[in-house]
């Protein structure tokens, strides 16, 4: 097993620079999925797309890109997708420092909540985002994808 830096930082990325990079990372991570995710129909531009829609938050370890999620202020809160860890990162903390760098996106915006949507057929994915502090809302589906759950997390004001 090779070493792993033991520093993470994870903070807005704002340069459309790593744009490719990004869209690999997200590739590898939902590549898996069955049915498989139309993540893997996105392109350069819908990466694009998401910097212009909201933060786009990225976890860099030892220089590599490790993780990265993507915002948008919606449902009252920021609402995040296409979370993504590299596969070989995965349960090394980088989920778990995405959410927290959300958390402080959303608290600088004046949002009170983060809000998510995960696939029913995912039971670990929700496994681990109840881990984190999130409740299943309610359920959904759109026509001709996996049927999902809306969690969300209430954000504590820091004064309390």
């Amino acid at each position: 097993m090779s070493a792993y830096p033991s520093v993470i930082t994870v903070a807005r990325y704002a340069d459309i620079e790593r744009r490719g990079e990004i869209l690999v990372l997200v590739h590898q991570a939902f590549a898996a999925l069955s049915p498989p995710s139309g993540a893997l129909n996105e392109t350069i531009d819908d990466v694009a797309a998401r910097f212009a829609s909201g933060p786009v938050l990225i976890a860099v370890a030892g220089g590599e890109l490790v993780g990265s999620v993507y915002g948008a202020v919606k449902y009252g809160g920021l609402y995040l997708t296409r979370m993504a860890v590299r596969p070989d990162w995965q349960k090394r903390g980088i989920g778990r420092a995405l959410l927290t760098a959300a958390e402080g996106e959303a608290r600088s915006r004046g949002l009170r909540k983060l809000t998510l949507r995960v696939r029913v057929n995912l039971p670990e994915n929700r496994a681990f985002f109840e881990r984190a502090g999130f409740t299943v809302m309610g359920q959904g589906q759109d026509p001709g994808r996996p049927a999902y759950e809306v969690m969300e997390s209430p954000i504590a004001d820091p004064a309390s």
